[in-house]
């Protein structure tokens, strides 16, 4: 499941628990989609806290996006992930290696309004 959490206005900020689905991104998207046309750079806030799992179909749905984004990732300025799970932050830390232009960084959960912070300051 994911749900959108009140952010600034510059930010699309999301909750991930238990197990996404394709239908998920029926929000994801949009919301990001709005940001994109209200501002020329965001920042993308996942707390990824209660994540468990992703379908097949979520995945394919993720990566499409993203293939379609791929022009516009300098848009894309800073990505907060909230976890404490190891993995987690292998894999954003990879992210950031494959995507220099997105500034992406792990927070721990008690940093939660450090996070939110520092997301949306993309001046």
């Amino acid at each position: 499941m994911i749900e959108l959490i009140t952010a600034p206005d510059n930010v699309a900020a999301f909750r991930v628990a238990g197990t996404v689905t394709a239908d998920d991104y029926e929000k994801v998207i949009p919301a990001i989609e709005e940001k994109l046309g209200d501002h020329e750079d965001i920042g993308v806030l996942a707390d990824l806290t209660d994540f468990e799992d992703m379908t097949a179909d979520a995945l394919k749905r993720d990566l499409q996006y993203g293939l379609s984004k791929l022009s516009e990732f300098h848009r894309f300025k800073r990505a907060a992930v909230i976890s404490d799970k190891q993995w987690i932050k292998a894999a954003t830390d990879m992210t950031g290696m494959i995507f220099p232009q997105i500034d992406a960084r792990v927070f721990p959960q008690e940093q939660k309004a450090q996070a939110m912070s520092w997301v949306s300051d993309i001046q």
